[in-house]
């Protein structure tokens, strides 16, 4: 089979969420099928992405999307009336390179990773496209406006609106669609008319090796953490939370207890917990793992989420308790095993994490390992992604120049 792999960022370094997912189907299918891969990258990615994407991919066409220019495209949108994120990710060269090779390439089916890029298809009807929407982004937008005050919350909740009835579009308009959770199915398929699917997402378990910690992580004494790109709102607002208003609580009976934020790119908000009693802020760092090793719990205290946490996963595998918020404990299973525990209210995740801290005998139980191979397998849970596409598979026919014409539009 011949694929069309759309993805709005390339795949390459899998370091974070969808940047993973979208690596792990390229190189499920890219083993299998032929593959052509056009996506979004710097100059800088596309160095390194190349060569490790080369083994999956036939042909690879890469745009430097340039924040400046997509950000005045994603305002144009407002006189459109069309949705930010798509203005933001429609480039006029993409548009042509894509055409392009749908007019030179007898192409099965157009994999589209992210509604993002579904503007690059003009008509869903002569060509089979499958979308992995990944997680409802309008959703996530809903949250943000909830989060922030006026104007800025004006801005995402016209977001959530218009994007929201734009992945509805597109879900009814492509030949099969599917996201991370049946949690996300909720958001863009409520009542299931539109036939929204879910692959689940998969992690790579780590090894079980333990070395001694450096002498800078064993300096930190006994402390809880949290793993994530810090830039990113929902890592951003997260953390802030916890070390805000719930580790002062832990502090009255637990004084010494740390916490750790570890991720790269910390928003000046996030630098600024640093000034907190209790608090590390450590920015990139070589390997996550050590710290998750070397911790007595990792936090998710999220109150903006989509999808699946790896994070939690990650913990998980290695033994590690996590407490966690509702959300993200519902998308990998709350009641799962013994090692999750899930709280709302800063009262009770505090209460949640001291009663960890208080049960040494959690730490190293190896149980949530084995419910994270049985339930987040990438080769397992990526095999119905073979059949959807190859159902999807039929009559084939494209115009020229189509695609460029949804520039106007975006």
């Amino acid at each position: 089979m011949n694929i069309l792999f759309l993805a709005h960022r390339i795949p390459f370094p899998p370091d974070k969420g969808e940047k993973i997912r979208a690596y792990q189907e390229l190189r499920f299918l890219g083993s299998r099928h032929t593959v052509d891969l056009f996506a979004f990258a710097s100059p800088e990615e596309q160095a390194a992405g190349r060569p490790a994407l080369a083994p999956f991919c036939r042909e690879m066409h890469f745009e430097n999307l340039g924040r400046k220019a997509a950000l005045v495209r994603a305002a144009r949108s407002l006189l459109t009336g069309s949705p930010f994120t798509t203005g933001y990710y429609f480039s006029t060269a993409m548009a042509k390179a894509v055409d392009e090779a749908l007019s030179r390439n007898q192409y099965d089916a157009v994999f589209v990773y992210c509604s993002a890029m579904a503007p690059y298809i003009a008509d869903f009807a002569r060509i089979p496209v499958c979308v992995d929407f990944v997680d409802s982004d309008a959703s996530k937008w809903a949250q943000y406006a909830r989060f922030t005050s006026f104007p800025i919350s004006w801005i995402f909740a016209r977001e959530a609106r218009k994007l929201g009835r734009y992945e509805r579009e597109v879900a009814r308009a492509a030949r099969v669609s599917w996201v991370s959770t049946p949690l996300e199915i909720e958001a863009i398929d409520p009542d299931g008319r539109l036939g929204v699917r879910a692959l689940e997402n998969g992690v790579s378990l780590p090894e079980l090796e333990v070395g001694a910690p450096s002498p800078e992580i064993a300096s930190l004494g006994s402390f809880v953490v949290f793993v994530g790109q810090m830039d990113y709102l929902p890592n951003v607002d997260a953390a802030c939370y916890f070390a805000e208003q719930i580790l002062p609580r832990i502090h009255r009976t637990h004084s010494d207890l740390r916490f750790v934020v570890v991720g790269r790119n910390p928003s000046p908000r996030v630098c600024r917990l640093a000034a907190l009693p209790g608090v590390t802020v450590t920015g990139t760092v070589p390997d996550v793992q050590p710290y998750l090793r070397s911790a007595v719990a990792a936090v998710a205290p999220f109150r903006i989420c989509q999808g699946v946490q790896n994070k939690i996963l990650e913990a998980l595998a290695i033994g590690l308790p996590v407490v966690a918020t509702p959300r993200p404990a519902r998308a990998v299973g709350a009641t799962a095993n013994e090692l999750l525990f899930v709280a709302q209210q800063p009262e009770d995740f505090a209460k949640a994490v001291v009663s960890v801290l208080e049960t040494p005998q959690l730490r190293q139980n190896l149980s949530g390992r084995g419910f994270v191979e049985r339930r987040f397998d990438w080769e397992r849970n990526l095999e119905p992604l073979e059949r959807w596409l190859l159902e999807a598979a039929g009559e084939r026919s494209w115009t020229p120049g189509q695609a460029v014409e949804n520039a106007a539009a975006c």
